[in-house]
């Protein structure tokens, strides 16, 4: 038997040394990360770490609440001018038809090009998609998990 055969059977033919090593509880990396930085918590500890993350992030969050408002407004109003768009070049197609079909065509075909339904068809989804996942949530008495 070789030398890589026998560290083989050393490592993963002892199910004893892979328990020993690699147990979460008490393996003997577990062990060694607790020497390390000190990374072995009380439960105190990790309550007092848990309570800190929470003031932290409530923290931040407060304190970027007017930019978030600020892009969703921006969002809305990106929206809001898309579907006005998508909405004038189907009027421009019904305006023009009568004077100039060619120009109707291009209007048309620029208002169903694959871009533009995409788009509108992405904006209706976020914004209605939302609104209906709420209502059946609400009628269902559901929670989001």
């Amino acid at each position: 038997m070789g030398f890589w055969a026998k560290v083989k059977d050393f490592i993963f033919g002892a199910p004893k040394l892979m328990t020993d090593v690699f147990d979460k509880d008490s393996g003997l990396l577990v062990k060694a990360g607790g020497f390390i930085d000190g990374l072995s918590y009380t439960d105190q500890e990790k309550a007092k770490a848990f309570a800190d993350l929470a003031k932290a992030v409530s923290d931040h969050i407060a304190s970027t609440l007017p930019e978030s408002t600020e892009r969703s407004v921006t969002r809305r109003s990106i929206a809001v001018l898309w579907i006005k768009v998508q909405l004038w070049l189907i009027l421009m197609v019904a305006i023009v038809i009568p004077f100039n079909v060619k120009l109707a065509e291009w209007y048309f075909k620029l208002a169903t090009c694959e871009v533009m339904l995409w788009g509108t068809a992405s904006i209706i989804i976020f914004f209605f998609g939302a609104y209906a996942w709420g209502a059946h949530i609400k009628k269902n008495g559901d929670t989001p998990k």
